[in-house]
């Protein structure tokens, strides 16, 4: 991905979050679906992901995720297997009316077949910013390390909220490790 690129998307996205001046209140309660779309340095690969965050304060949210997948074996031959597991926490709060600043830590469990199966950790700090009472924004660094294999992850997403309960996103990451992923997703808030 061209740097110079990402970082003109990005301040696209702060410049707007910045102009908004919608009231918002984001929900850190809810379940997602997600399909991914993923290029990892010339290997191909999808996966299903099914994550969810419940609030347990007024700052601070737990999360968890599983995904599942497969990737194009770079050595050759059938597929390569993926399931990945983690569980962390989160911190959120209000920056500006419409801007959460969040942040989390993570325990990761990943498992790719015959290549590496270890536990790992995971941190990330983002920004989600409601450019209008439906579209939501959010940029996000995460660093991940896992097997003695570590990756900084760069993402941008999109969401459209259909009603308080029910929204859907695209997002687009890159990283440091030429992993490039494009994905979709469905929520459902409570």
């Amino acid at each position: 991905m061209n740097t110079k690129l990402l970082t003109t998307v990005s301040v696209v996205v702060l410049s707007g979050m910045l102009a908004s001046a919608n009231a918002a209140t984001f929900n850190y309660n809810y379940v997602e679906g997600a399909y991914e779309d993923i290029d990892r340095d010339g290997s191909d690969g999808d996966d299903f992901r099914v994550s969810g965050s419940y609030d347990i304060s007024p700052h601070f949210n737990i999360l968890a995720e599983y995904a599942t997948g497969d990737f194009d074996n770079p050595l050759g031959g059938s597929s390569l297997d993926t399931d990945e597991f983690a569980i962390g926490v989160g911190y959120h709060t209000e920056i500006a009316p419409t801007t959460d600043f969040t942040a989390n830590v993570r325990v990761v469990d990943q498992d790719i077949e015959t290549v590496v199966n270890d536990t790992g950790y995971g941190v990330g700090v983002g920004l989600r910013h409601m450019f209008t009472n439906n579209i939501e924004g959010d940029v996000n660094v995460d660093f991940v390390d896992v097997d003695n294999f570590d990756d900084t992850i760069f993402k941008v997403g999109a969401r459209y909220h259909f009603n308080p309960v029910v929204s859907a996103g695209l997002a687009y990451s890159t990283s440091v490790e030429d992993i490039d992923v494009i994905s979709g997703n469905l929520r459902w808030s409570f």
